[in-house]
């Protein structure tokens, strides 16, 4: 199957590596700056190039891989379902609630219509742990998940740290670690229990409100072009669920010592699940009494004893997450068994979620989704 890359950041090569690696071939890499966008295919085999997304979409290229900042996906994804291609976007869907919205139900038209498929690219529910506990609670009748509570934490933007979409107002939606980080978190809690997130109530710190431009990198010397940042850092989170279940979340994008720290556990009347991507094979349970573990690898997965070595393992067994979702996506376009993917409903679910976050902390209120 031939595929189009929308996008030339660090993503792009995480989803040209899974494409790959499933047998499809990448035919074009779109971009918005010339120079770049022709490095990228230059370096990665890519035979055509532009800064022209309609240009790529003209070809015969059946699947659109969306790598693009938030704020360009909507567009993208128009044009895409306008040329009738399958689409898998990156998380998140969009910043706008309405607009994500909106996005779903047109993307369930062009299914219903003309057999096009879309998914959004929430990978962390792909380790093969979190498959694995998502068949436990749901296949589990008598289960009642009324306690999920977790953290996702990150130190990438202390500064000094790289420059980018991220810290430009017109490209980030006004978000951060919210939509960064906390998508992926939303996602997961609601694919492990199957219920949805009903209000919140949330705080909000920004402890670096001034960075400054230098080099490519945003740094706290004021030799270099003052910024101003927006956006959060750290989000505190009460969470109410649709059965009645409650719930704390602890976001942090300016956390010493955290690379990739996400965790979440589960609760019900009987039973707890917990899981953390620092140990991404490690299933946690109680099954009535104390909490026990088991491994749950993928059979070419091997578990390393050293800290260095399971940070190896870790990212190892994080980049086949892609992959997994992958197959499950391309798999559904041929008509082909497969797993239950994210698609645009979710996302349009977790830009609820995401906004109704932003909304609560400017508020001071609780907030519904």
């Amino acid at each position: 199957m031939n595929t189009i890359i929308a996008g030339g950041g660090f993503i792009a090569r995480t989803h040209l590596s899974a494409v790959r690696s499933l047998g499809h071939e990448v035919t074009w890499i779109a971009g918005r700056n010339a120079a770049r966008t022709q490095a990228f295919a230059e370096e990665n085999r890519i035979d055509n190039w532009t800064i022209d997304i309609d240009e790529a979409l003209a070809s015969d290229a059946e699947v659109v891989h969306i790598c693009t900042p938030p704020a360009e996906h909507a567009g993208i994804i128009r044009k895409c379902l306008a040329a009738g291609k399958h689409i898998i976007c990156e998380k998140p869907l969009c910043m706008d609630p309405d607009e994500a919205a909106a996005l779903a139900e047109e993307a369930e038209a062009a299914y219903q219509e003309r057999g096009i498929i879309t998914a959004l690219c929430c990978n962390v529910r792909y380790y093969p742990a979190n498959q694995e506990i998502m068949h436990m609670i749901r296949s589990d009748s008598t289960a009642r998940p009324l306690v999920m509570s977790g953290s996702y934490l990150q130190q990438f933007h202390i500064p000094p740290h790289d420059d980018g979409w991220r810290f430009d107002p017109e490209k980030n939606g006004g978000q951060r670690a919210i939509s960064e980080i906390g998508t992926h978190w939303f996602d997961l809690a609601y694919a492990w229990s199957g219920i949805r997130i009903s209000s919140v109530f949330a705080e909000l710190g920004n402890w670096y409100p001034y960075r400054y431009r230098k080099d490519g990198m945003l740094t706290l010397d004021p030799d270099g072009e003052k910024v101003k940042v927006d956006t959060e850092d750290t989000a505190a989170i009460l969470m109410r669920f649709e059965n009645g279940g409650i719930g704390t979340l602890l976001l942090s994008e300016t956390a010493p010592g955290h690379s990739n720290d996400l965790s979440i556990e589960v609760t019900d009347l009987r039973n707890s699940y917990k899981w953390e991507e620092l140990h991404p094979e490690t299933i946690w349970y109680s099954e009535g009494g104390d909490m026990k573990s088991r491994k749950c690898t993928q059979d070419d997965t091997v578990s390393a004893d050293s800290d260095q070595d399971a940070n190896e393992s870790s990212e190892d067994v994080r980049e086949k997450t892609f992959t997994a979702l992958f197959r499950d996506v391309y798999a559904a376009i041929v008509g082909d068994e497969h797993g239950k993917y994210p698609d645009f409903t979710d996302g349009a679910y977790i830009a609820a979620v995401c906004s109704a976050v932003k909304k609560s902390a400017e508020t001071g209120e609780w907030v519904s989704i």
